[in-house]
C-alpha cells in the first residue's frame, strides 16, 4: 500500500510498500522550530527527533516555488499564508489551511508545487514491471520519429548492470534534476537516496549518452497520498511558549506525477493546535494491543493485536452516520488545489 513520510530518514518497509517524501511537511515543521527551537513533546516521538533534525534550505526548496510559515492565529497568520499563496500561486485553492482559527491557536503550514517539462514528448509504449505489463515512456526505435532529441534529454550517470543504473531526464529548468535510479534499497530513504545521489556523474563522454541501440522504458506515474502523523498528534508539548498545547492534526497531501511530458509535484501539509485538549474518553474501537507481562518483567508472557471482530462477539453492524441536510458543504475556498484532478490532455 503506497504511503507518504514526512522524513527521508524513514525506514524503507522489509515488504517494499511504496513510499514518498516531499518536503511540505518539512518546511511547516522548520518554520515551527525557527520559532520555538527544537520541537519537544511528552513523550517525544522519533519523528519529532528526525524532523528536528532535518535541514532545508532554499539550496533544497526555491522560495519560488512554495509557501511556509507558523505562528499564533492572533498574529494573522492565516492571513499572511493566504496573501503569500495568493501572490505566488493565484490559481491554488488550498484544502488544509484554514479560513480563520483562534487568537490563542497555533498554526504551521506549507506548500510546495513544481511542474517540470520535457523539451520533446517521449514515446509512450508498453512495458513490463515485475511480472506486470503497464504503460512507459521512452523510445519508439522509429527511424524516422523523435528518437534523437528524446535521446538528448537522457544522460546516464552510472550503468552497472541492466537491473542497476542512474539517469537523469532533462527538464526545461536546467535548476531541477529529474533522477531515476534503479538501484538496491537500503535500510532507510535518506540511506537510498544518498547512495544513488553518489553515482551521480561517474561515467564521462560517450558512455553519458543513449546510444540508438539501447532501449529505454520507464513506468508512468501517478500517485495521490494524504498521510495522517498520529505520533505526533495529542502529546503535551513542552516549552515555555507552547506550555498546555498539543497538536490537534499533523498531515499532508502529496501528488507526484512522472510520465512522457514531464515531471511534477505539489503537496500541502498542516501542523495545528487549536483548543484545549478535547475530554478524555477510553473508548477502544480501533485495532489494538492485549499484553499480559509481569511486573518487573521486561517482555510479556502474551501478546495480542486484535486488527478484526474474529475473536469478538459480534452484535450486528453499526448504522452509517445520517447524510447532512441538503445545501451543507465544505466552507468557502475548501477543496483540492487547482491541478490536483488529471492532467491536461497530452501530459499523461
Amino acid at each position: 500500500m503506497p504511503s507518504a513520510c514526512a522524513s527521508l530518514s524513514t525506514p524503507l518497509s522489509s515488504s517494499r510498500e511504496d513510499l514518498v517524501f516531499c518536503a511540505a511537511f518539512a518546511l511547516a515543521w522548520e518554520r515551527l522550530r525557527a520559532r520555538f527551537g527544537p520541537i519537544r513533546m511528552e513523550p517525544q516521538p522519533a519523528l519529532a527527533d528526525a524532523l528536528n533534525a532535518m535541514q532545508l534550505g532554499a539550496d533544497v526548496v526555491d522560495p519560488a516555488w512554495s509557501v511556509s510559515g507558523a505562528g499564533f492565529g492572533g498574529e494573522g497568520v492565516v492571513e499572511a499564508l493566504r496573501a503569500e499563496l495568493s501572490s505566488k500561486f493565484p490559481d491554488a485553492r488550498p484544502e488544509y489551511l484554514p479560513q480563520a482559527v483562534p487568537a490563542d491557536a497555533l498554526l504551521a503550514y506549507g506548500y510546495l508545487s513544481k511542474v517540470l517539462k520535457f523539451g520533446t514528448t517521449f514515446a509512450v509504449r508498453e512495458a513490463t514491471f515485475k511480472t506486470s505489463r503497464i504503460r512507459a515512456f521512452g523510445l519508439d526505435n522509429s527511424p524516422l520519429g523523435a528518437d534523437p532529441a528524446r535521446r538528448a534529454q537522457v544522460v546516464v550517470h552510472d550503468w552497472a548492470t541492466p537491473e542497476d543504473f542512474v539517469l537523469e531526464l532533462v527538464a526545461d529548468d536546467p535548476d531541477s534534476r529529474v533522477l531515476v535510479a534503479q538501484v538496491a534499497p537500503a535500510e532507510t530513504l535518506a540511506d537510498t537516496v544518498t547512495s544513488a545521489v553518489a553515482r551521480l556523474d561517474r561515467l564521462q563522454g560517450g558512455a553519458r549518452r543513449l546510444a540508438p541501440d539501447e532501449p529505454l522504458a520507464i513506468p508512468r506515474l501517478r500517485l495521490d497520498l494524504e498521510a495522517i502523523f498520529g505520533d505526533l498528534i495529542g502529546r503535551p508539548l513542552l516549552g515555555e511558549a507552547l506550555l498546555g498545547k498539543r497538536f490537534d492534526e499533523a498531515k499532508q497531501r502529496v501528488q507526484f506525477h512522472l510520465n512522457e511530458g514531464g515531471a511534477g509535484a505539489t503537496a500541502e501539509a498542516v501542523v495545528g493546535s487549536y483548543g484545549p485538549p478535547p475530554p478524555r474518553s477510553f473508548l477502544v474501537t480501533q485495532p489494538f494491543l492485549v499484553l499480559l507481562q509481569r511486573r518487573g518483567a521486561s517482555v510479556p508472557y502474551l501478546a495480542a493485536w486484535v486488527e478484526s471482530t474474529a475473536w469478538m462477539e459480534v452484535l450486528g453492524q453499526v448504522a452509517p452516520p445520517a447524510a447532512p441536510p441538503a445545501g451543507w458543504g465544505a466552507p468557502p475556498g475548501w477543496g483540492p488545489p487547482a491541478g490536483w484532478g488529471p492532467p491536461p490532455s497530452g501530459t499523461t
